[in-house]
């Protein structure tokens, strides 16, 4: 059996802990073990990949923070060396085969990984590192990379010298659980009855953990514009705050007050908590307002959930979206757009479906849990090659 090492960087559930979550179970069935490798610090991510019945190993581990708090590269810096020898240390202790690094700038573990003769496969997520340092790390990034996997063929454009090796590049779509996220009337009225959502309401809605980059207040101000030319609509957001983001929740609801959103009735915020395939059902429009992204995840289990979609077209989102036919991409990081794109084209309810159903069919083509652990197999047989 191949053992991976899965190494994310961040304590914080999000996207690659859920990609990680859904795939290993189904990797084990193909004869693939994997270990996840978190930082021993506060945080969910390793409760709830335990609680699934994933091994994690937790160390103190550091990560390269965009803060100008010079403690915090300090720290970053004195401990990179031992943490690369820990990392090293579990490879060996744990006869793995292949290290996965989930996300751009934190190399740790793919240094571990060359200095035991182990390969590595590295993965590119989103466009969300600034352009100077994409160029900094490129020189680490082509020297311990077996294998590169990108969240789509943008995001691989995005990154110096990743498309120069294509016999070495694997994009994928993130994994998306078919099963939990098969649409159902009953759940729908359900959670519509929980929230005290009338039927007749338009509800507009998106998925996020609560910071900047998921853009919160570009959704509020495409809600705002939204609501003064269709007064029948509530705003539903679906994210954790963690504490490093409570101020930027705070100046969200001061934002939505100030736009005559009314917090509760017009616009509510919920903390999923492990309930996105039952709460997404409440929504017939998903928006994504995001600042970057790779292919996020939520918007395609929006998908999978027959929603149409608004989105910005950021990271690789256009190789999600067709235009018109499965939702709308807006170029402009303009939330009127996003309004306006709702307003003239998803007020029917039978275009709303006749999208939707496309979205569904399109996420099985192409994010179903098999056609995502395909890719993973490959990048590993690759690494695995190129790394004799």
């Amino acid at each position: 059996m191949t053992h991976i090492l899965s190494i994310i960087h961040y304590p914080v559930f999000g996207g690659p802990h859920n990609s990680n979550m859904r795939l290993i179970p189904f990797l084990q069935k193909k004869g693939i073990q994997t270990t996840v490798l978190l930082p021993e610090e506060h945080g969910n991510a390793a409760e709830k990949l335990k609680d699934a019945g994933i091994q994690v190993v937790l160390i103190p581990l550091h990560r390269a923070r965009a803060t100008l708090n010079i403690g915090t590269h300090f720290q970053f810096f004195t401990q990179f060396s031992a943490e690369i020898r820990e990392i090293s240390e579990i490879i060996q202790r744990l006869k793995i085969d292949i290290v996965q690094i989930n996300g751009l700038i934190n190399p740790h573990g793919a240094i571990a990984a060359h200095r035991v003769g182990v390969p590595v496969v590295w993965q590119i997520l989103d466009i969300h590192t600034p352009v100077i340092l994409r160029y900094a790390i490129k020189p680490l990034l082509m020297h311990y990379a077996d294998v590169i996997m990108c969240t789509g063929q943008k995001v691989a454009n995005k990154h110096p010298g990743v498309t120069k090796r294509p016999d070495r590049l694997v994009n994928f779509f993130p994994p998306v659980n078919l099963t939990d996220f098969s649409p159902k009337i009953s759940t729908r009225n359900q959670v519509r009855q929980e929230l005290g959502i009338d039927t007749s309401i338009l509800v507009i809605g998106t998925v996020g953990n609560i910071n900047l980059v998921k853009g919160h207040d570009n959704f509020i101000h495409a809600a705002a514009q939204m609501k003064a030319k269709v007064h029948n609509t509530c705003f539903l957001i679906l994210g954790t705050i963690h504490n490093n983001h409570k101020n930027y929740a705070k100046s969200l609801e001061i934002l939505a007050n100030n736009l005559g959103l009314k917090i509760g009735q017009d616009l509510i915020f919920l903390d999923p908590a492990g309930r996105v395939h039952e709460l997404v059902q409440a929504m017939d429009i998903f928006w994504m307002t995001s600042r970057s992204e790779g292919i996020p995840t939520a918007m395609e289990e929006a998908m999978a959930l027959k929603l149409p979609i608004v989105s910005f077209d950021v990271g690789s989102i256009g190789e999600l979206i067709m235009h018109g036919c499965t939702g709308y991409l807006v170029q402009d990081q303009d939330p009127k757009l996003i309004a306006k794109y709702t307003l003239d084209n998803l007020l029917d309810e039978k275009i709303r479906n006749e999208m939707g159903s496309r979205g569904r069919h399109f996420i099985q083509e192409h994010a179903a849990l098999e056609v995502c652990a395909e890719q993973h197999i490959k990048a590993y047989s690759l690494a695995s090659k190129y790394n004799k």
